[in-house]
């Protein structure tokens, strides 16, 4: 098991849903947009529309997953929490800066390695887990993000079974329309089943909160994610 399918599972909720819903990996890069920065969301003209919710719930859903891809430079920050077999898992908190399709920088506290940070830049990987050395490496290659994607998306094509409008909401000041949605799967012949609720920004149709529960066998996990845009950072290659 890769380093950073380790970590994603502080993230099994959203990674699970946005697969589901068709879309890559929240670290994978597609072939045509290595290298390419994409514009802010504020000055991206695909988002200066305002959203309307259509007739399809999860339709919505998918496509604000998607703006994501567009949404350049943004900011997400998880708190995760859990019970394994009546004991409680302390929190973990994921804070993920991305500057482009292919410029990352990501910091676990308390995560399922400890204290780790990952900074993706391009075609290299630099990692550090624990306040230990940076180590550096490759992302996985292209193909095998496909085929891996691939699998996930025909395991999970059904897992989505009810997406509904709820109406609307604030979330940080920011007006949004509220959906709830519903997931039942089987992975590895383990039933997943799970609820959560999703904030759409009416000014551009922008993921703005994600709160999700998921239950397996004896093990529950919790996750509350935000999401921020048109932020300030640089995502640059750490001193070795």
């Amino acid at each position: 098991m890769s380093f950073i399918t380790c970590c994603r599972r502080t993230s099994w909720v959203p990674l699970f849903l946005m697969v589901a819903l068709g879309m890559a990996c929240s670290f994978g890069r597609t072939k045509s947009s290595a290298g390419k920065s994409a514009s802010p969301a504020g000055n991206s003209s695909s988002h200066d529309i305002a959203f309307t919710p259509s007739s399809d719930a999860r339709k919505d859903l998918r496509e604000a997953f998607e703006r994501l891809k567009t949404a350049y430079p943004y900011r997400l920050t998880e708190t995760s929490s859990g019970n394994a077999n009546g004991r409680e898992i302390s929190e973990g908190t994921r804070i993920v800066e991305f500057a482009a399709a292919d410029r990352s920088h990501a910091k676990w506290t308390n995560g399922p390695l400890g204290d780790t940070e990952v900074i993706t830049i391009e075609d290299k990987q630099y990692s550090k887990l624990n306040n230990g050395n940076w180590t550096i490496g490759s992302p996985a290659g292209f193909a095998q993000r496909q085929g891996m994607e691939k699998r996930m998306r025909e395991m999970m094509a059904s897992a989505v079974k009810d997406v509904q409008y709820i109406g609307t909401d604030t979330i940080n000041g920011a007006p949004c329309h509220a959906y709830t949605y519903k997931m039942d799967m089987d992975v590895s012949g383990q039933k997943w089943t799970g609820t959560g609720k999703a904030w759409i920004g009416s000014g551009e149709g922008l993921l703005h909160q994600l709160d999700s529960e998921m239950t397996v066998s004896s093990y529950k996990q919790k996750s509350h994610i935000t999401y921020e845009y048109n932020v300030d950072f640089k995502v640059e290659k750490p001193v070795m």
